[in-house]
């Protein structure tokens, strides 16, 4: 069984366009971000003009640094579904570690046959989930120090750092 394609487009640097990206990056590095400044515009190879928004200007830049630095960049709709190892390598663990995650029930999934897939948009929800609760344990754990006035305090054994 193969798994579907996703919708996705992928662009690799390539060396006949390196030195035109490295300036594009340049030129987009010492420009100001384009939230609470003017407007962002394109222009056609025609001379037309088109307003964009600041998170597309910013998602420009992202990729544009990607590809000068001679990295490849995909993009992928958020509705995607992924295979297990697809979703593993997305969140940066192993296999088996997500499927253990998704048979306790932390990350919702569908089968189709045999396998298991993922949508992106859960994905995400489960890095953000993961990522509130790391700051509130951080929060907790600062708090519980100050009130026990160790904040300040430099353990015996660097070590427990």
């Amino acid at each position: 069984m193969t798994t579907a394609p996703l919708d996705r487009s992928t662009v690799a640097p390539t060396p006949a366009h390196e030195e035109e990206l490295k300036a594009l990056a340049a030129f987009l590095e010492a420009a100001p971000s384009a939230q609470g400044r003017g407007i962002p515009y394109l222009v056609s190879p025609t001379g037309a003009t088109q307003q964009i928004p600041a998170e597309v200007y910013s998602l420009l830049t992202h990729v544009v640094d990607a590809l000068a630095n001679n990295r490849g960049v995909s993009v992928v709709p958020t509705n995607a579904k992924l295979t297990t190892q697809q979703a593993a390598d997305h969140l940066g663990i192993s296999r088996p570690t997500l499927v253990k995650l998704l048979e306790q029930g932390d990350i919702p999934f569908t089968k189709v046959g045999r396998h298991r897939r993922v949508l992106l948009t859960d994905l995400i929800a489960y890095e953000e989930r993961l990522e509130k609760t790391r700051r509130e344990g951080l929060r907790q754990a600062t708090h519980e120090a100050a009130n026990h006035g160790t904040y300040f305090d430099i353990p015996a054994d660097p070590a427990t750092r």
